[in-house]
């Protein structure tokens, strides 16, 4: 797996042997990046369900100010800290934690506001991180700069749904994953 556009591009990104995560392919990603681009430059990005980092330090790669990851596997999380690593990425934006803890504990960090957050619970979990409860926990949680974006990836059996408060921007099919663009309108 590598990095698709920007400072880093072309470099690799190690990939945990796990069952535990189904890492963003390189087309998906180059196609959220495509969408983010015009607001992206100087963004904070959160990337939950972090997995190996990718979708994450392409953001970085692409002009993003700052990225948190928070992963709670510990073995794929040690995989993240050797991605960081190699791109000179602080190690204390990784956070080894369950999403649905630290949802529910605003104490923990990171702490937002974030001006994107994209999230890509494993499929076993898409019922509990669905679109409306997942961005009403972190709307409690303070996670949300204004006018942000949540961007949900599934798949495809899992249609965008409503959100309230949020605008459903773009809801796009690639191949066996789905990628909907939601933006906080108040």
């Amino acid at each position: 797996m590598r990095i698709v556009a920007g400072a880093w591009r072309g470099r690799t990104i190690a990939v945990p042997h796990s069952d535990a995560i189904r890492p963003t392919q390189d087309r998906v990603r180059e196609a959220l990046f495509n969408l983010l681009r015009p607001v992206l430059g100087g963004a904070r990005f959160l990337d939950l369900f972090a997995g190996s980092g990718a979708v994450g330090l392409e953001a970085l790669s692409q002009g993003a100010a700052e990225a948190d990851f928070i992963e709670r596997d510990r073995a794929v999380h040690a995989t993240l800290l050797r991605n960081l690593a190699a791109f000179g990425v602080d190690a204390t934006r990784a956070h080894l934690d369950d999403v649905a803890d630290w949802l529910a504990s605003p104490a923990r960090p990171p702490r937002g506001p974030w001006d994107i957050v994209f999230a890509d619970p494993p499929y076993r979990l898409a019922g509990t991180f669905a679109g409306a409860p997942l961005a009403e926990a972190l709307l409690a949680r303070g996670a949300f700069a204004p006018g942000a974006f949540l961007i949900l990836e599934s798949d495809v059996g899992n249609p965008a749904e409503p959100i309230p408060r949020f605008a459903l921007l773009r809801d796009r099919r690639y191949g066996k994953t789905r990628l909907a663009l939601h933006r906080l309108t108040d």
